[in-house]
C-alpha cells in the first residue's frame, strides 16, 4: 500500500497535468499537486522512513528513498507548485498555449518531486536531468518571441556543461555503493569537485549564475516555481545529501563559492531596473547563503534557509507576477521596468502588503523568517573561521556585508515600486487582485512569519531541525550575539540608506523615470557572465568551423590525395605486370603455339605420307653422316 502511495505522489501531478491539456479545465491540474501535497502529509505525521528500489537492469536495481528530509522538501514543493497553479489560472487566462503551459508545469513538479525520492545517484541524475527539461520547456514557453528561444538554449545548456561534470563524477565513484543512504567514509578530491560543480549549475553558483537571469523570459509564475523550491534548490539538496562525503577541501571551496556568490548576487541586484532581474539576482544571492552553510558544516541551516526562502521568494515573483500583469494592461511601455512604476500600493494593496512582508522577511528583518534561517548560516559560517584560520573570516564577513546590501536592494525596490507617484501619466488597468491572486499571495506572507517555525523570534533553529535529526552543534552564545547584532544592524543600516535614497519625494525618486541604462556598466551586465558565455559559444564554433576546414581541406585532401596516388600506382603496376612481366612470358607462349602449328601441319593421318616423310629423314640423316 505504501509503495502504491508512493507513486501515487510522484505521478498524481503528472496526471493532472495530461487531464488539464487534453481535457477543458485547466483547474484540474492543481487538483493532483494537492493530492501529492495530502499525501506527502500523510507520510510525515506517520513518521516512518520507507525505502524501496526499482529494477532498472537485470540485477541492478535503482533505490529510493522516503524520509523526513525528502518528505518536508516534497511537501514544500508541492504547495509552492499548487499556489502557482492558482496563481496561473488568472495569470494565463487569456494566453492560447495554457493548456500545454499546465502540462509543463506538471511534469515540472512531477520531475522534482522525483528528484527527492531518488536515494540512488543514477536515478538522481535521471530526475535531475527531466527538471532541466522541464524547465527549458517553461523557460521557453514564448517560443514564438525573439530572443526567448535563444534565452531557454543558453539555460539549458549552461545546466549541460555543469551536469556533464556531475555525471562524470558519479561515473568515478565505487558503482557499488551510489545509494546515498548506504554511504560511509570520505570521497577522493576530484569526484567531490566534479559533483559540486553539477550542484553549482543548478544553483546558479559562480560561474554558472548568469543562466538565472536570462531564464526571466518564461512567465512569471514558472519563475516562483523555479526560483522557490524546485529547480534551483536542486543542487542545494544535492550537496545537503552527500556533503558528509564530500573531501573536506571540496567542501572549503563549496563554502569559497558559495560565498562569493552571495556577495555577487547582492550587489548586482541593486543595479537592475527589470523587477525580475532584481529577484533573480537575489536569488543568486540567497542559494549563495545556503551553498555556503554546507561548505561550513551547517546543513540543516542550508536546508532551513532553503525551506523559508521557498515562501518569501515565491511570494514576491508571484507579487511580481501581479503587479507586471496590472502593468500589461495599463500602459504599453515595459511592464518589468521598475521606472515604469511608482504608486502601486493603492492600486495593489494586498499584492503591496503580501509584497513588504516578503521582503522583509527577505531583508532579514527580526519577525520574519529570513532573520531566523539565515542568522544560522552566519553564524556556523564564523565558527568555521575560527576553526580554519584568519582567511577564513573572508567568508562570514562577505556573508554580513550581503546582508547589509539584500536590506539595501529590498529597500530600493520597495519604494520605488509601491511609494512616491506613479511615473507613467493617467497610469490605470482593469487588473483586479481577484481571489486567485489574493490567496496565494496571502499564504506565502503568512508562511514568512517567525511563528510558524520557532516561538523566539530570534532564534536560528527551528522544528524543521529536529524533523530531520540535525540540530546545530552547540554554539558560543557571545559569538552568537555579537553575530545576531551584526547582522540586524546590517539589515537596519540597508533599509535606512535605501530609504534615505529612494524614499517619496527625494531627487532619486523624481529623477528615476529618466535614468538610462548603461549597457557598458560591469554590475549591471552582471560582471559580464551571459557575454562570456556567448564568446565563449562563438569561440567554440569558431573552433568547431576551422576544424571542419582542416578536416575538409588537409585531412580529407591528404586522404583524396593518398587515395588518387593509390589508383595511379596501381595501374603503373598493372602495366607493369602486363607488358613486362607477363609480356615476354606471352611472347614465348605465341612462339610456341606458332611452332606448334606449323609442326603439326607436318603430320598426316594417312600411312604413305607418314612412310614418306620416314624416308625423307632417314635420307637427311645418313647425308649428314657421310658427308658431314
Amino acid at each position: 500500500m505504501e509503495t502504491w502511495m508512493i507513486f501515487a505522489m510522484l505521478i498524481a501531478p503528472l496526471i493532472g497535468g495530461f487531464v488539464s491539456y487534453f481535457g477543458k479545465q485547466v483547474s484540474i491540474s492543481s487538483i493532483g499537486v494537492f493530492a501529492s501535497l495530502i499525501i506527502a502529509l500523510f507520510f510525515t505525521f506517520s513518521g516512518n522512513d520507507i525505502q524501496g528500489s526499482i529494477e532498472w537492469l537485470p540485477g541492478y536495481k535503482l533505490n529510493y528513498l522516503v524520509d523526513q528530509t525528502s518528505l518536508i522538501l516534497i511537501a514544500l514543493v508541492s504547495l509552492i507548485s499548487m499556489l502557482v497553479h492558482i496563481f496561473s489560472l488568472e495569470y494565463m487566462s487569456e494566453e492560447h498555449g495554457k493548456r500545454r503551459y499546465f502540462l509543463k508545469l506538471g511534469f515540472f513538479t512531477f520531475s522534482m518531486i522525483g528528484l527527492l525520492l531518488a536515494d540512488h545517484l543514477i536515478l538522481f541524475f535521471i530526475f535531475w536531468e527531466l527538471v532541466g527539461l522541464a524547465s527549458y520547456l517553461l523557460i521557453g514557453f514564448w517560443y514564438q518571441k525573439q530572443g526567448i528561444p535563444s534565452a531557454a538554449r543558453l539555460a539549458f545548456m549552461v545546466n549541460r556543461v555543469a551536469d556533464a561534470a556531475l555525471l562524470a563524477g558519479i561515473l568515478l565513484l565505487d558503482q557499488s555503493s551510489l545509494n546515498i543512504s548506504l554511504m560511509d567514509g570520505n570521497w577522493l578530491m576530484l569526484p567531490s569537485i566534479l559533483i559540486a560543480i553539477g550542484a553549482f549549475g543548478k544553483s546558479a553558483q559562480l560561474p554558472f549564475s548568469g543562466w538565472l537571469t536570462k531564464a526571466m523570459v518564461g512567465p512569471t509564475p514558472v519563475s516562483a516555481l523555479i526560483h522557490a523550491a524546485t529547480m534551483v534548490a536542486a543542487g542545494v539538496y544535492l550537496l545537503f545529501r552527500v556533503s558528509p562525503f564530500m573531501h573536506p577541501d571540496a567542501l572549503m571551496i563549496v563554502a569559497l563559492i558559495g560565498t562569493l556568490t552571495a556577495f555577487y548576487g547582492g550587489i548586482c541586484a541593486l543595479m537592475q531596473h527589470d523587477i525580475k532581474k532584481v529577484l533573480a539576482y537575489s536569488t543568486i544571492s540567497q542559494l549563495g547563503y545556503m551553498v555556503m552553510g554546507v561548505g561550513v558544516g551547517a546543513q540543516s541551516a542550508s536546508l532551513f534557509h532553503l525551506f523559508t526562502h521557498a515562501f518569501f521568494k515565491a511570494g514576491l515573483f508571484l507579487g511580481a507576477g501581479a503587479i507586471i500583469h496590472f502593468m500589461q494592461h495599463a500602459t504599453k511601455e515595459d511592464p518589468q521596468d521598475i521606472r515604469n512604476m511608482g504608486g502601486l500600493r493603492n492600486q495593489l494593496p494586498w499584492t503591496y502588503k503580501t509584497f513588504l512582508v516578503c521582503s522583509l522577511a527577505l531583508a532579514g528583518v527580526p519577525l520574519f523568517s529570513g532573520f531566523m534561517s539565515k542568522e544560522g548560516i552566519i553564524i556556523a559560517g564564523w565558527e568555521w573561521a575560527s576553526s580554519i584560520g584568519r582567511w577564513a573570516y573572508v567568508v562570514p564577513d562577505l556573508a554580513l556585508i550581503t546582508a547589509f546590501l539584500t536590506a539595501l536592494y529590498v529597500g530600493r525596490m520597495v519604494l520605488l515600486v509601491f511609494w512616491g507617484e506613479n511615473r507613467i501619466q493617467n497610469l490605470y488597468s482593469s487588473f483586479k487582485e481577484v481571489a486567485v491572486v489574493r490567496t496565494p499571495l496571502i499564504i506565502l506572507a503568512i508562511g514568512s512569519i517567525w511563528i510558524f517555525y520557532n516561538w523566539n523570534p530570534l532564534a536560528h533553529t527551528s522544528w524543521i531541525h529536529a524533523s530531520i535529526g540535525l540540530m546545530p552543534s552547540h554554539t558560543d552564545d557571545f559569538i552568537s550575539m555579537i553575530v545576531t547584532f551584526l547582522s540586524l544592524l546590517m539589515a537596519i543600516a540597508g533599509l535606512v540608506l535605501a530609504f534615505s535614497f529612494f524614499k517619496p519625494g527625494s531627487n532619486y525618486n523624481r529623477s528615476y523615470a529618466e535614468l538610462q541604462s548603461d549597457n557598458k556598466k560591469i554590475l549591471f551586465n552582471g560582471f559580464f557572465i551571459t557575454t562570456f558565455y556567448e564568446f565563449f559559444g562563438k569561440g567554440v564554433l569558431r573552433l568547431a568551423s576551422f576544424t571542419f576546414k582542416v578536416d575538409r581541406r588537409v585531412v580529407d585532401g591528404a586522404i583524396h590525395l593518398i587515395g588518387v596516388g593509390g589508383v595511379v600506382f596501381s595501374k603503373i603496376v598493372a602495366l607493369i605486370d602486363r607488358f613486362i612481366i607477363d609480356g615476354p612470358i606471352n611472347l614465348v607462349g605465341v612462339i610456341s603455339r606458332l611452332i606448334g602449328k606449323a609442326l603439326a601441319g607436318l603430320s598426316s593421318r594417312d600411312i604413305q605420307t607418314q612412310l614418306t616423310w620416314l624416308l625423307v629423314g632417314i635420307i637427311l640423316i645418313l647425308s649428314w653422316i657421310l658427308f658431314f
